[in-house]
């Protein structure tokens, strides 16, 4: 009956891995193609061959049965590890390399015990102590991962971990205590329960591998969103907002400001004589000029300041905790730095800026109406100066 119940627990353990292995595989003939996903494949498909080598003791050899099935388990928890080290593209060197060749010497001296003359219980003791000194090895290198999302998958393969070494020490401990009556997996009832231990921990395993192929899925989804949300919301060329996008973002301000009180004010500004500097020297040169404006005006941004392109070569910027005054020197400083831009004929770049201090509770719109009449007038005075909105005591032409 017991060995029935050997042989039964192989057979169980030869389906039960190679259908892990298979759900994994599904995987990859849907096109995922996650860095250690082939490992993490290997490994159900050793422990089913392995099962399925243990299935024909009486079939093939006991030596090739021997040597075969122990290869496959002792170069199971390396093939584990390295589908995580390739998974969170780590180096393999030295630490991989060092498990591989703790698992070749572990077996290279196993095999030997078999040419020695060791008893099954001898063997078994052997066995035992050599894979929980790969045991404890795989256990530092779960314990070393660190990162974002994985905490629940290392929480199951430390689970695992313990609960093949707890079933390996149980079954060791009862070998060392009936070493003199143990003569074959026959009288090793423990063994059974050691093989379901492993099914289920390789259950645990392949869970670990869908949570975290689950979790590399939505980092990329994030991202991906993350970039729409940049584009839809970010002008490429200049690195300020859209127009949508910043109008939506200074009404929101100013809504929230209207309790407080908080003083702030709209500058619109505009590239004086753009058009000729796409007529005379090109688009690319006039994107150029476009790009190192928005530069300028991110520099002059601070704090929770808004800067966006509202389209063509006009700017706007809504700045925070201003009085009428501050805003007018933070215009003219920007008009400074854009002085400092020479077009490609050797020109200096030359802005207009139209001002609208903002009232508690104003909409966007009238402030707009409103710094759009004070840009009007900054050019019909000559351009390249800054021009204020009266109604908000901010009576001001600035000529640069």
């Amino acid at each position: 009956m017991i060995a029935l119940d050997i042989q039964t627990s192989y057979f169980f353990a030869f389906v039960s891995h190679g259908l892990l292995a298979g759900i994994l595989a599904s995987f990859l003939r849907a096109g995922r193609t996650e860095k250690g996903l082939t490992w993490w494949i290997a490994d159900g498909l050793q422990l089913s061959l392995a099962s399925l080598l243990l299935l024909t003791w009486e079939t093939l050899p006991p030596w090739l049965v021997l040597v075969g099935s122990n290869l496959l388990i002792f170069a199971n928890l390396p093939t584990i590890e390295s589908g995580l080290r390739a998974f969170f593209r780590e180096s393999t060197w030295p630490g991989l390399a060092a498990r591989w060749l703790a698992a070749m010497l572990i077996f290279v001296t196993w095999t030997l015990t078999w040419g020695s003359g060791w008893t099954y219980a001898q063997r078994v003791i052997g066995f035992s102590a050599a894979f929980l000194i790969q045991l404890g090895l795989f256990l530092a290198y779960v314990l070393s991962l660190r990162g974002a999302g994985i905490r629940l998958a290392q929480g199951l393969l430390l689970f695992s971990i313990l609960l093949v070494g707890a079933a390996v020490l149980t079954r060791m401990g009862y070998v060392l205590r009936h070493m003199d009556i143990i003569t074959s997996a026959k009288e090793d009832w423990l063994l059974p329960l050691l093989t379901f231990t492993a099914i289920f921990s390789a259950f645990l395993r392949t869970c670990c591998a869908l949570l975290l192929m689950h979790g590399r899925v939505e980092q990329r989804l994030r991202a991906a969103h993350q970039d729409i949300e940049r584009r839809a919301n970010y002008d490429h060329q200049t690195g300020v907002m859209s127009r949508a996008f910043f109008e939506m973002q200074a009404q929101a301000t100013m809504s929230e400001l209207a309790a407080s009180k908080q003083s702030m004010a709209l500058l619109l500004l505009d590239v004086d004589h753009f058009k000729e500097v796409n007529d005379t020297f090109g688009h690319l040169a006039g994107d150029d000029v476009l790009g190192r404006v928005g530069h300028a005006l991110r520099h002059h941004a601070h704090g929770h300041d808004l800067v966006g392109r509202l389209g063509g070569d006009e700017f706007a910027m809504l700045l925070r905790g201003v009085t009428g005054a501050e805003a007018i020197s933070v215009a003219e400083r920007i008009l400074d730095r854009a002085a400092s831009i020479l077009m490609p004929d050797g020109r200096r770049l030359s802005l207009s800026v139209g001002i609208c201090s903002l009232a508690p509770a104003q909409e966007f719109a009238t402030a707009y109406r409103h710094a759009d009449a004070a840009l009007y007038s900054a050019k019909q005075a000559g351009r390249g100066r800054v021009a204020a909105h009266d109604p908000f005591d901010l009576s001001h032409v600035s000529a640069e």
